[in-house]
C-alpha cells in the first residue's frame, strides 16, 4: 500500500511481513552463518536504548577531516580520488551547475573550481533545472549525472498537453572524465517516463557496477514513483539487457577506445519497476552483494534483481513519515536513514541488502536533518546536514549508532552537498561563503 499505514515491512508479491519474521526468512535463505550477525544486532548497547534523544555538542572549530569548498546554493557532491576530481552540483542563475575542482596531493582544492552548464531543450530556456545526483563509476572513469527541470504540477505530466515541451528533457547526463576535465558522452531518461520538477532523487549501481539505477519514473498513477534502470557495458554505458547478459557490449572486441568526444541521446530501452510509495524514489542507493537498498518516502526499500523478476520489500518507519535519504557502510552490515527535516537518523542491519530487524532511532534535539547521510569510515561517524551546519554521529565498531553527535558550525544557510574521499579520511562540505 502506497504510503499508507506502517506496518514495518511490506512485500509486493507476499501478505505483510513482521521484522522478527522477515529475519528468520533471511537466515534461512542465506544459511546458519549469519546467525551470529543477527544476534549481535539484537543486542542493544549496553546503556543506549533502542529509540534515544541526544542533544548534540557543539565544537568550537571544524575537525581538520573537514575541507570547505565555497559554491553557493550546493546541492550533491561526488569525489574521485584516483582522478583527484571533485564535482559540486549547485542551483544556479547563470547556467553554472558543475563546480569541478582539481585536487592536490594533499587533497586540498588546487585553485578555482572549472564550471559547467547542464543542457536542456531550448524550448524550456525559461526554467530553471538543476542537478540532484552525482556519482562517479568505482572503476571507471565515468560521472553520471541526475537532473530535474521547475515544471508543472504532477498531475499534469505524462501525457497532459501542458507537459508537452518537458517530453525532450534529459535526465540523466554521463560524462567521461578525461585529463581536460568532464567531457558529455551521453544523454537519457526523457519523455512520458519520468516526473519533473522534484528535489530528491538520485542515481545508483548495482554490486558489480553492472547495472545503474535511475529515480523518479512513472509508477501506476501520478502521485506513485517508480524506479528505472539500465544495464552498461564495460564502458559504463547503456547497454541493452539482453546484450548485457550475453556479455556483448557497444565496443568491439579489440577496438576498446575512449569515450566518444561527442555526445548522443542514448537508444537503449528502459527496464521499469514499480515501488509502491510516494515521489521522490531513489533517495539514495546502497549495493549489496544479493540486493539493492533504496531510499524513499518513510522507509527504505530492499530489491532483488538478481534472479529473474524482481523481489522488493519495504522496510517503512513506522510512527514517522517523511522522506528518508539513505547511505549504507561501505564495511559494515548497516544502513543509514536521514528522515528530511526531522532531527531523526535511522540506522538499520541488513544482510548482503536485505534490511533486518527493528532500527536505532536518533534524535539530535533542536536539529533538522537535510540531505544524505555521508559515512566516515576512518573518523567512525555518520555526517548529516543541516540548517547553518553538519551533525557528526559517533558509531560503534559495528556500524551501529553509538549515542553521540557533534554538531559543527558552517557558513552555510543550508549543508546538503558533501562527499568523502575514503582513502585521504577527507570530508568535502559545500557552503555558501568562506570563514
Amino acid at each position: 500500500m502506497r504510503g499508507s499505514g506502517y506496518d514495518g515491512l511490506i512485500s509486493s508479491d507476499a501478505p505483510a511481513l513482521c521484522l522478527s519474521t522477515f529475519s528468520l526468512l533471511i537466515v534461512r535463505r542465506l544459511g546458519s552463518a549469519l546467525l551470529g550477525l543477527l544476534l549481535a544486532f539484537t543486542l542493544p548497547a549496553a546503556t543506549l536504548p533502542r529509540e534515544f534523544e541526544v542533544t548534540p555538542t557543539p565544537l568550537a572549530e571544524p575537525p581538520a577531516f573537514i575541507t570547505q569548498v565555497v559554491v553557493s546554493n550546493a546541492l550533491c557532491a561526488a569525489v574521485r580520488e584516483a582522478s583527484s576530481l571533485l564535482v559540486v552540483g549547485q542551483r544556479s542563475t547563470n547556467d553554472q551547475h558543475l563546480a569541478v575542482f582539481r585536487l592536490g596531493a594533499n587533497g586540498l582544492p588546487a585553485g578555482e573550481p572549472t564550471r559547467l552548464a547542464l543542457p536542456k531543450p531550448a524550448v524550456l530556456a525559461k526554467h530553471a533545472n538543476y542537478p540532484l545526483g552525482l556519482l562517479f563509476h568505482p572503476r571507471l572513469p565515468v560521472l553520471y549525472v541526475w537532473q530535474d527541470i521547475s515544471a508543472p504540477p504532477q498531475d499534469q505530466q505524462e501525457k497532459h498537453a501542458a507537459f508537452t515541451n518537458w517530453l525532450e528533457f534529459e535526465h540523466l547526463l554521463i560524462y567521461a572524465v578525461k585529463p581536460t576535465g568532464l567531457e558529455l558522452v551521453e544523454t537519457a531518461a526523457h519523455g512520458v517516463g519520468f516526473h519533473c520538477g522534484l528535489t530528491g532523487g538520485t542515481v545508483g549501481l548495482d554490486a558489480a557496477g553492472k547495472m545503474l539505477f535511475l529515480p523518479n519514473s512513472i509508477g501506476a498513477t501520478y502521485d506513485e514513483a517508480g524506479i528505472a534502470y539500465y544495464a552498461l557495458d564495460e564502458q559504463g554505458l547503456p547497454v541493452d539487457s539482453d546484450e548485457a547478459d550475453a556479455g556483448k557490449s557497444r565496443v568491439k572486441a579489440g577496438k576498446e577506445k575512449p569515450l566518444a568526444s561527442r555526445f548522443a541521446r542514448t537508444v537503449v530501452a528502459l527496464q521499469r519497476k514499480r515501488t509502491h510509495r510516494y515521489y521522490p524514489s531513489g533517495a539514495g542507493w546502497f549495493a549489496g552483494s544479493d540486493a539493492m537498498v533504496m531510499g524513499g518516502y518513510s522507509g527504505c526499500m530492499s530489491a532483488d534483481f538478481q534472479r529473474g523478476g524482481l523481489r522488493q520489500s519495504w522496510f517503512t518507519t513506522l510512527e514517522f513519515a517523511g522522506h528518508c535519504v539513505l547511505a549504507g557502510h561501505p564495511n559494515q552490515p548497516a544502513i543509514y536513514l536521514a528522515m528530511q527535516n526531522t532531527p531523526r537518523l535511522f540506522q538499520l542491519a541488513h544482510a548482503d541488502g536485505y534490511v533486518s530487524l527493528l532500527p536505532q532511532v536518533a534524535s539530535a534535539k533542536g536539529v533538522q536533518l537535510q540531505g544524505a547521510p555521508v559515512v566516515l569510515t576512518q573518523q567512525a561517524r555518520v555526517a548529516v546536514g543541516a540548517a547553518k551546519s553538519v551533525c557528526l554521529f559517533g558509531l560503534e565498531a559495528d556500524g551501529r549508532l553509538d549515542g553521540k553527535v557533534e554538531q559543527v558550525t558552517l557558513p552555510s544557510a543550508s549543508v546538503r552537498a558533501m562527499a568523502y574521499a575514503e582513502k585521504r579520511g577527507r570530508l568535502y562540505v559545500a557552503v555558501d561563503k568562506g570563514n
